[in-house]
Parts: structure tokens; sequence; C-alpha cells
């Protein structure tokens, strides 16, 4: 059998899951496409979907039960792919790629995650076997002594990894942060798992301990981002709420066509871009005509807000909904926005192959906007074979220290975070 990897999306540009022979009984996700760094079907770096696997499989000698968890080991991960197989797990590139979906063969023993993070998975036979735990570019690999009838599977192999060990099995995106003057998402990576902190960050009551973060911090965007090279690096790149000289709207980084064109060519190749607040124009130019901004005219930073807002959220997307209920979360606030999108639009464009494809922003969270009404506040779109995504608002909590519980937008993040490293279709939804 040939190897395969796979990741999960929530339904935002992925291929479809067919219910197919997974023993899920309702637990996975719905929309739930899958893709990844694997061989599979589909040659070096496939991504691999649910399409097919409609062949009839035996009957499940046991079933193995557990719960999927973010890397800081609580929170619960809904949507993760768990898996069987008895061949090797080939690695995920290390670098930007595109992450096409390949149909999965049949008879795979597989299913996913539910809201709350549990699982049962059939298998088919007793004995060793790998189990893969995966959700986006974050998986872990472990062997397992599978015994007939129904069998507890330790946290320790179904907890997400907190960075890439391949001698172990563990693997995360590599991710970049251009650290922002006000929006510190390096100090939410880590309270993610992916680092450790300390006292003393900016008054908040947390810092990331140097050395420890699973991610690239970068001081200075200018020089990284005019660098093609350094950007194929990563997978994610996360620029938050910052001027880029320091000053508030100060656009003139993301007005530069030679760090336009950059982004642009990394997106197109695989990349995934987080951008929040004051960094908009970094979308604004780079990919004009997908977000309207309020307020915005010809100028470089016209849509920059005077001051913060907060906004009661309706999140959007049911997926999300049920995840956030299931980890105890009905009803929130986005706290600290600086920028406010008007709309989102449709715009004419190309899919991974060159064909023509129309693509709409997909609108994960709404806001309502003191003054303004119910705007979206955090958006994602599909170009080529990367993602774009904007939030309005800050990402790491405004108060307490590194013990303090993650903010309902903190945790939506990592949703976020796993939910946009999905598999490509060669024709993007429209």
């Amino acid at each position: 059998m040939r190897s395969w990897s796979l990741l999960v999306t929530l339904g935002l540009f992925a291929c479809s899951a067919s219910s197919g022979n997974n023993g899920n009984n309702g637990t996975g996700g719905s929309g739930a496409g899958i893709g990844t760094g694997g061989t599979a079907s589909g040659g070096s770096g496939a991504a691999v979907s649910l399409d097919g696997g409609t062949d009839a499989t035996p009957p499940a000698v046991a079933h193995l039960q557990g719960k999927v968890f973010a890397p800081q080991g609580a929170l619960p991960i809904s949507g993760a792919l768990v898996y069987l197989t008895s061949g090797s797990v080939d690695p995920i590139p290390s670098g930007v790629y595109c992450d096409r979906c390949v149909n999965l063969p049949s008879g795979v023993p597989y299913t996913f995650s539910a809201p709350d993070g549990s699982f049962n998975l059939p298998a088919y036979a007793t004995g060793q076997s790998t189990l893969v735990v995966q959700k986006g570019q974050f998986r872990r690999v472990r062997t397992i002594d599978i015994t007939a009838g129904d069998q507890s599977v330790a946290t320790a192999l179904t907890t997400l990894p907190k960075k890439t060990d391949a001698a172990q099995g563990d693997n995360i995106p590599n991710m970049a942060v251009v650290i922002g003057q006000w929006d510190a998402i390096e100090v939410s990576l880590a309270k993610l798992g992916l680092g450790q902190l300390q006292p003393g960050f900016l008054g908040l009551g947390s810092d990331v301990v140097p050395g420890s973060a699973s991610f690239a911090m970068i001081n200075g965007p200018d020089a990284f981002l005019s660098n093609p090279a350094e950007l194929d690096k990563y997978q994610v790149i996360f620029i938050p709420c910052s001027g880029s000289s320091g000053t508030e709207c100060d656009a003139t980084l993301p007005g530069n066509a030679t760090v336009q064109k950059n982004l642009q060519d990394w997106v197109a190749k695989g990349g995934k871009l987080y951008v929040t607040d004051y960094s908009y124009e970094y979308i604004r130019q780079s990919w004009p005509g997908y977000i309207d901004w309020y307020g915005q005219s010809s100028s470089l930073g016209s849509a920059c807000q005077g001051d913060a807002y907060d906004a009661p959220a309706t999140v959007k997307d049911s997926d999300m909904a049920a995840w956030l209920a299931a980890t105890g979360v009905s009803n929130f606030t986005v706290d600290q926005s600086w920028t406010i999108i008007d709309k989102v639009n449709a715009v004419s464009t190309t899919d991974l192959d060159g064909n023509p494809a129309t693509v709409t922003p997909k609108v994960w969270v709404e806001g309502q906007v003191p003054n303004v009404g119910v705007k979206p506040t955090t958006v994602s779109f599909v170009r080529s074979c990367g993602r774009v995504l904007f939030s309005t608002y800050h990402t790491e909590s405004s108060s307490g220290g590194p013990t303090s519980p993650l903010l309902p937008q903190e945790a939506a993040l990592l949703y976020v975070l796993l939910e946009v490293g999905v598999c490509v279709s060669p024709t993007v939804p429209r």
C-alpha cells in the first residue's frame, strides 16, 4: 500500500468528504476535505480526498476510542483525521508546496474527531499497526498494538505535536510570525502549546521564552518580505497588526511592488498568509477586489480606524460554532478591532491549473460594529494553491499572564490555523 498523509478542512475550499466506510457513527464534521504532504496515489506532496473508498470493508474486530487535543494538551480538536496504516508515512514537505487533492484508496480504516475531540476508529485486524492523527499539517504518527474489542487510546498518541520531530513521527507546519507593534500573535501561539511564556511582555504579563518557540519570529519585515527564498521556507506566515515602520497606518512596505509580487507568488505556490488589523494593506494591495474596507480610498492606510472597538460576534460557520460550543463558548465578543471590513466580493480569477474560476471570500465570523452594523470580522479566500486570511481584531489576550485562559478569539486562531491548511481541488469552488 502506498503511504499517504492527510489534512482536514472545515469546508473552506476543500474537497468534500463522503460518508464512505469510515465507521464514524456521526462523529465527523461536515465538509471535512482532506489533503497534504504524503504520496498517496498522487505522487510526492500529494493530498488526499475521500471522494472514493466506497468498496465494502470487512467487519471491524476492534474499535479505537480516544480524544484529539491541541499541542497544549487541553483544547479539543474537531475534524482531525485519525487512521491506521500498515505502511510507512512519508514526510510532509518542509517548505511551501502545492497540496492537491487526490483519492483515498478504499478499505482504509479512518474517522474524524467530533467537536469535543472524541473519535471511534474501526480496525479490521489485530496486532501492530501505525496510528496517524492529523489536522492541517500538524501530524502525529505512532505505533499501536491493536487488541480485539473496544480499546482506549492514550492521549499521548492523540495530542498534536508542539514541534517537528521526524524521528518521533511528529510534524507541525513551518511558520513565521512577522513581529508587530500591537498584536502579539506569538503570545497566542505560545499559549496554544507552541512555546513557553514568561512574565514581562508589553505589560500584558507574558512573553515568549527565547529559543522556546516552534515558529520563527521575524524582527524587521523589510528584508524578509523582500526575499522570495526566505518566504519559500515557510508554509504559514503571520503579519499581525502593525505599521511597516512602527507608525500607525504607515503602509509603505505593503505598497511596495516587489513585496506584493513576492507575497502573490508565495501564496500561489501554496502558502497560507494570516493578516490582522492595521496590516490590511498587505491584502488590499496584493489582492485587490476580494475585500472592501470601511472608509478605504485610493490612499494607503485610508481604512485605519482612529479608535479600537469590540464587537459581539456571530460565528457563520456551523462546524466552527459546534466546536466552540463543545469548548464551552456560545457567545463571545471579538476584542480590539482596528479596521472594519465593509464587504467581500466575488472575483474572477484562475485556479491552480490556470483555468477560469470565480472566488468569493468565506466569512467565518461577523461582529456587530458600533454605529456601523453587522460586518465580517474574519474572512479568507483561496488564491491558486494557497490561502489568504484576514481578521479585523487583535488575537492575543489583553490581560492576564501565561496561565490565563485562552480568549475565544485566541482559540479561534488555532481553529482557523488548522483549517486553512487544506488540499486544493483542480477547480476552485465557486
